[in-house]
């Protein structure tokens, strides 16, 4: 969620309750990875259902992704000091 900016992947509302969406569903073969996990509103999801995204006609706001080292050393510690910008490949 916190790589989805706690905001739904398919309408982009963060003030709802979320859950884990798998787009390719488990039951259809889907997987617990980085690119098949998304968070999703409960509404959407519901509305999604046992469907891929295209079957539901729900546009994805994003591709998914695995969050880099980078990114999760920025989520950890917050703000990242200056001096180590160069070393993190973020200058």
């Amino acid at each position: 969620m916190r790589r989805d900016l706690y905001k739904c992947t398919y309408c982009g509302r963060g003030d709802l309750r979320l859950t884990i969406d798998h787009i390719v569903p488990k039951a259809r073969g889907g997987t617990d990875s980085w690119d098949n996990l998304i968070s999703a509103c409960t509404i959407c999801n519901n509305k999604k259902g046992d469907r891929t995204p295209e079957e539901a006609d729900m546009m994805l706001m994003f591709k998914p992704f695995k969050p880099s080292h980078i990114m999760f050393i920025k989520n950890v510690v917050g703000k990242v000091d200056e001096k180590w910008k160069p070393y993190l490949y973020l200058s």
